[in-house]
């Protein structure tokens, strides 16, 4: 029996090094959590060494099939500012807008109220059974534990939409055709036009052109050419541009928008 012991204690210890949101946790690393719905989704960065969470929410249309969920968690990721170069960010599906009063109020009454936790923990417990996150069981229950200890002070709650911030998923429109874009590579570092096409790609772009510009320049421009300013405006949130401006080029081209990515361009957005 002992040895049993022994063995299942040596076990839960390897386990908190196997899986990636209790080696994180036992790091005192961040765990980016996003929570994905068809009209709304929200990232929980969840600090364990302080036992606090950063919410972020926004409403954004009904994301394109071909978007998968792990696409949508690291442009969310994106828009709050995080970076997605070998990023660690975890999705869960839900099938409507993700509501953070409802999550608190359970974290915060469940000790009153324990069937909210027993109703909590069938419904993490079907996630994995039902395709609807990307963690492991074991990491389900690791997070899970951790989460039942906080409450409404734990809790930081910031609504992007109210902000005018774009949708998580900056890419075309569900019903149209992907946009043609086009990639120029004018900073002078090597293969930086081929890390913003394979970005764009990933959101749902048609990049058609991505190649060294014929000369060096010192600022990253945006140009729109016809058909209005949704192409160029979706590549500049793609790109991580918000505050950049969108000119209007008078030329005619078989793409809707270009980026010449200069020196000035931050190429960590992109994520290596």
């Amino acid at each position: 029996m002992l040895a049993a012991g022994l063995g299942a204690a040596l076990a839960l210890a390897a386990a908190q090094y196997f899986f990636p949101v209790s080696r994180a946790l036992c790091s005192g690393r961040d765990v980016n959590l996003a929570v994905l719905g068809e009209h709304g989704s929200a990232l929980l960065v969840y600090h364990p060494s302080f036992g606090t969470v950063d919410a972020f929410s926004v409403i954004h249309p009904k994301p394109r099939p071909a978007v998968s969920a792990r696409q949508r968690a690291l442009s969310l990721l994106a828009l709050t500012g995080g970076t997605t170069a070998q990023a660690e960010v975890f999705f869960v599906a839900v099938s409507s807008s993700p509501d953070l009063d409802v999550l608190k109020n359970a974290l915060n009454g469940w000790r009153a109220e324990p069937r909210w936790f027993f109703s909590v923990a069938a419904w993490v417990g079907g996630l994995r059974s039902s395709g609807a996150t990307d963690i492991p069981s074991f990491d389900l229950f690791r997070i899970f534990s951790d989460f039942s200890g906080l409450g409404f002070s734990s809790f930081s709650t910031t609504e992007l939409s109210r902000q005018g911030r774009g949708p998580e998923v900056p890419a075309p429109a569900e019903d149209g055709p992907a946009p043609r874009v086009e990639v120029f590579n004018a900073s002078g570092r090597k293969d930086l036009a081929a890390l913003a096409a394979r970005r764009l790609r990933e959101r749902g772009f048609d990049v058609i052109t991505a190649v060294s510009y014929h000369k060096i320049e010192k600022n990253t421009r945006i140009l729109g050419f016809s058909g209005g300013n949704s192409a160029a405006l979706g590549l500049r949130a793609a790109l991580g541009l918000d505050s950049l401006e969108v000119r209007r080029s008078p030329q005619k081209s078989v793409a809707a928008a270009a980026v010449i990515l200069g020196e000035d361009f931050n190429e960590d957005v992109l994520g290596r």
